[in-house]
C-alpha cells in the first residue's frame, strides 16, 4: 500500500526539480539579459552638484585579435572577479576588425564582448583605433598609424561595430593619443577634427544613447584647446578622456598630476560643453635597466621602478587624481604584463611592465594596493585638504591629502616627493638610497571619537596612538614619513 506512494512522492520531487532547475535557468537567463541590456554607464558620467562624489577606478587592457585566447580571456576575468574590478578599458582594432574593406571579422570580439558583459558583469569602454592597410598610404609596417586616405569608410565602420555591440556597450572612445604622431602621424588638428566629428556622427545615428569620447590625450591640453575652440568637435564629444605616465615617460614628478588634470579641465570649461572628464589610461611601470627607465626619465632612488614601488605609485596617483574632483572615472593600465615576444607599440620595455599582476597572473603589490585603494574610497567622499592645517618642516618634500567620507570618517594620505627635481640629478649615474626622514603633525577642525588606524599602500593595519581630542579638533601628532613610503591615516567619527 504504502510503494505506489513513495513512487508518486519522487516523481513529484523529481518535477519540483526539474521545476526549480528551469525556473533558475530562466533566472540567469534573466539576469544575463539585464546585465547586457542595461550597463551601468551613468556612474562614468560627470555628478552635478553632488557635495560627495565616489570616482569609479578599473582597469586597461588590450587584446591582439592575433595573439588573444579564450584562455587569456578567462584568466583576465578571473583577476578582474578577484580584485572586484568591474570597469575595464579596451581597443577595438579597426586595422583588424576589418582588414579587407567592407569585410568584417566579429568572431572574437562577439565572443569577448558577450563573455566579459553577460558572465563577469564588466561595463566596457573601448576605444577604437589603428587605421586598416587598405585605408593608409601602403606602408606595410607603419599603415596602422597613418591618417586614413577616407575619413567616411571609419564612419562607415563606426555605425556597424556600435550596431554590433549598442545592447552591451554604451560608450566609444574615438582613437587613441592623436596628440602624439606615433598614433596619428600628420599631426593635423584640422584633419583629426574632421575625422572625429565623422566618427561620432555615426556612433549617434547608430545609438543615440551611446557617448562619444574623445581619444585620450597623452599629454597636451593644448591640443584639445585647438580642436574644441578651432574646429568646433565639442558639440560631437560627451567625454575627454586624458592619459597621465609621470615618472615613466615624462620627467614630471607624479605630483604635477593636478596641473594637467586642470588644464584638461580648463579647457573644458572655456571651450566644451560641460563634458565629463576621464583619465581612463593611467600606468606606473615596473621596468629600470640601472637608473634608465625611458628617453625621458631616470631613477634616482633604488627603488624606483621596482614591484614594491609601484604599489606606492598607485596609491599616491589615485590620491591625487580623485582629490582634484574633476574627474568621473580611472582607468589603471593595465591588468598584466606582457610575455616575452608579444608585440608592443613603442617602447619595447616599459610597456611589457606596466600590469598589476606578472604574466603568469601571479600578484604584484600593486595588485593588492589597488583592491585596498577602491575599498577605502569605495563610498562617496569630498576632498577637506584645505580644511585642515598641517605642521611641516622647513624645505619639506611632503604632499599630503585629506578626504571626508559622507559617514564622517576622515581619510588623510601623505608622502615624501620621491622625484624632486631641483634636489636629484636629471640623469643620475647611480642609484642612491633614500635616507629621507619627515616628522608632521595635524590638526582636524573636529572632534573624531571612533578608532585611528594607520595603513601602508598594502591596507596593512597598525595602531596609531599620537592623537589628541578636543573639543573642537582632533591633534594626530608625530606622522613619521620616509622616503619611498606612504602612509595612510583613517579617523573614524
Amino acid at each position: 500500500m504504502t510503494k505506489p506512494n513513495v513512487l508518486r512522492k519522487v516523481k513529484s520531487m523529481k518535477k519540483y526539480y526539474c521545476l526549480q532547475s528551469f525556473l533558475a535557468l530562466i533566472m540567469l537567463i534573466i539576469v544575463d539579459c539585464s546585465r547586457s541590456n542595461s550597463p551601468n554607464y551613468q556612474r562614468l558620467m560627470k555628478t552635478k552638484g553632488a557635495e560627495f562624489v565616489h570616482i569609479p577606478v578599473g582597469l586597461c587592457e588590450d587584446y591582439p585579435e592575433e595573439t588573444t585566447t579564450m584562455e587569456i580571456i578567462s584568466n583576465d576575468m578571473e583577476l578582474l572577479k578577484r580584485t572586484g574590478v568591474d570597469l575595464l578599458r579596451i581597443s577595438f582594432g579597426w586595422d583588424a576588425i576589418e582588414a579587407q574593406k567592407d569585410q568584417y571579422d566579429w568572431l572574437f570580439w562577439d565572443d569577448y564582448v558577450k563573455t566579459a558583459v553577460n558572465q563577469y558583469g564588466i561595463t566596457l569602454i573601448p576605444y577604437i583605433c589603428y587605421t586598416p592597410l587598405w585605408n593608409s598610404r601602403g606602408d606595410t609596417l607603419w599603415f596602422w598609424n597613418d591618417q586614413p586616405l577616407d575619413f567616411e569608410e571609419f564612419g562607415e565602420f563606426m555605425y556597424d561595430l556600435v550596431t554590433r555591440y549598442k545592447k552591451y556597450i554604451k560608450t566609444w572612445e574615438l582613437w587613441n593619443e592623436p596628440d602624439l604622431d606615433i598614433y596619428w602621424d600628420t599631426r593635423d588638428v584640422a584633419a583629426f577634427a574632421e575625422f572625429i566629428k565623422i566618427g561620432a556622427q555615426a556612433v549617434r545615428r547608430a545609438d543615440p544613447e551611446a557617448k562619444v569620447v574623445l581619444g585620450g590625450m597623452a599629454y597636451h591640453a593644448d591640443f584639445l584647446e585647438q580642436l574644441f575652440r578651432d574646429y568646433g568637435l565639442s558639440p560631437y564629444i560627451d567625454i575627454v578622456n586624458m592619459h597621465n605616465y609621470y615618472e615613466t615617460w615624462s620627467e614630471r614628478p607624479v605630483e604635477k598630476i593636478t596641473e594637467n588634470i586642470n588644464a584638461m579641465a580648463e579647457v573644458i570649461k572655456k571651450y566644451g560643453d560641460d563634458q565629463s572628464l576621464w583619465m581612463a589610461e593611467v600606468g606606473y611601470s615596473t621596468f629600470r635597466q640601472g637608473s634608465y627607465v625611458s628617453d625621458s626619465y631616470y631613477a634616482y632612488y633604488d627603488y624606483e621602478h621596482t614591484p614594491e614601488y609601484q604599489a606606492v605609485d598607485l596609491f599616491k596617483r589615485l590620491t591625487l587624481a580623485v582629490a582634484e574632483e574633476k574627474l568621473s572615472a580611472i582607468a589603471w593600465y593595465e591588468i598584466k604584463d606582457l610575455p616575452a615576444g608579444e608585440e608592443v607599440i613603442g617602447d619595447n620595455y616599459n610597456n611589457r611592465y606596466l600590469g598589476i599582476a606578472y604574466a603568469d597572473y601571479k600578484p604584484k603589490p600593486a595588485e593588492k594596493a589597488l583592491v585596498f585603494f577602491r575599498k577605502l574610497f569605495g563610498n562617496p567622499y569630498r576632498n577637506v585638504t584645505s580644511l585642515i592645517s598641517v605642521e611641516l618642516q622647513p624645505d619639506s618634500d611632503v604632499f599630503y591629502r585629506a578626504f571626508e567620507k559622507e559617514d564622517g570618517t576622515i581619510i588623510f594620505v601623505a608622502w615624501i616627493a620621491t622625484n624632486v627635481p631641483s634636489k636629484r640629478p636629471l640623469k643620475p649615474a647611480n642609484l642612491v638610497q633614500d635616507t629621507r626622514t619627515e616628522i608632521i603633525s595635524v590638526t582636524i577642525p573636529a572632534k573624531l571619537k571612533g578608532q585611528v588606524v594607520q595603513y601602508n599602500e598594502l591596507g596593512s593595519a597598525s595602531t596609531f596612538n599620537e592623537f589628541q581630542r578636543n573639543d573642537d579638533q582632533t591633534r594626530l601628532n608625530n606622522i613619521v614619513l620616509n622616503g619611498g613610503e606612504i602612509k595612510i591615516i583613517e579617523l573614524e567619527k
